[in-house]
């Protein structure tokens, strides 16, 4: 008979924010895969707790997962837990958690501690409906591409950020989110938490770039009602084209660039732009 895998949440910063069932889980399994040893023995060891380890991280997993999976068809339980939060959610954990289902192991959720929903109770942003974004690409590309995508979603936003990199990333987020709110939560339930809202197309040089950060974004406002004419429109679509035809501007730039010529909010130009690409696109699919 096969054991069963835990996947334990862990506390974020605060150590008492560990649940009764995962203190219970953790000193009950045979084996603990842990993101990162030394870490999770600093939590252990504030709660007594003497158990076997192994490392299981991104760098590993697929190697070291084969080999956890038979350890639980042989009938071993085993908790697996990352740094901080719940595995698998912008944490390794995932592959691990997908070879026991294929193998027909039990897997057992030990929900607790989440930065994005710890984040989202105390922003005051109504969170029935958002987006989890994870981690911002470094830099590139990808990056642009990220970003642009992440404008187009109008219900509440949720993403990490890493601290050598969140004044870069407010400085962007803050220019081509129009005049949505900008929450930062750093260090979530530790001694130095701190929340910080920032004034939109501003980049605070304030921020304080240590710890972990958390940064939610307010849902778009409701331009329905106050929607721009044709002729305005039409207007920002040609100067958007004109900057972005030769590759002088970034698409970004052009689109904080419009708005503020065409007095229009970022999220209008940018909804006439896509608009006016996939007519062009239809224009030509029907050509002879």
């Amino acid at each position: 008979m096969p054991g069963t895998l835990f996947v334990v949440a862990t506390p974020i910063g605060n150590l008492e924010d560990l649940s009764f069932r995962a203190l219970r889980t953790l000193r009950e399994v045979d084996l603990i895969a842990a993101e990162d040893t030394r870490r999770t023995s600093k939590l252990l060891a504030h709660y007594e707790i003497r158990k076997s380890m192994v490392s299981l991280h991104e760098h590993n997993e697929h190697r070291e997962a084969p080999r956890l999976a038979a350890r639980l068809e042989r009938g071993e339980s085993i908790a697996l837990v990352t740094d901080a939060g719940t595995p698998g959610i912008s944490d390794p954990g995932a592959h691990l958690v997908r070879l026991a289902r294929e193998r027909h192991v039990p897997v057992s959720p030990i929900p607790g501690p989440s930065a994005v929903m710890a984040a989202l109770s105390v922003s005051g942003f109504p969170a029935d409906r958002f987006a989890f974004l994870g981690f911002p690409p470094r830099s590139g590309s990808a990056r642009r591409d990220w970003l642009t995508k992440a404008t187009a979603e109008s219900s509440v936003l949720v993403f990490f950020e890493a601290p050598h990199r969140i004044r870069q990333t407010l400085s962007e987020v803050g220019s081509i989110f129009g005049n949505r709110p900008i929450q930062v939560h750093r260090e979530v339930t530790k001694i130095n938490e701190e929340l910080v809202i920032y004034t939109n197309k501003l980049a605070d040089s304030s921020v304080k770039e240590l710890g972990e950060f958390v940064v939610v974004i307010g849902e778009a406002a409701d331009l329905s009602s106050n929607d721009p004419d044709g002729d305005t429109l039409a207007k920002a679509v040609a100067m958007f084209g004109c900057m972005t035809a030769s590759g002088s501007f970034k698409d970004a730039d052009a689109v904080a660039l419009t708005s503020k010529a065409c007095d229009l909010d970022e999220q209008a130009v940018r909804k006439a732009v896509k608009k006016h690409k996939i007519a062009e696109n239809q224009r030509r699919q029907s050509l002879p």
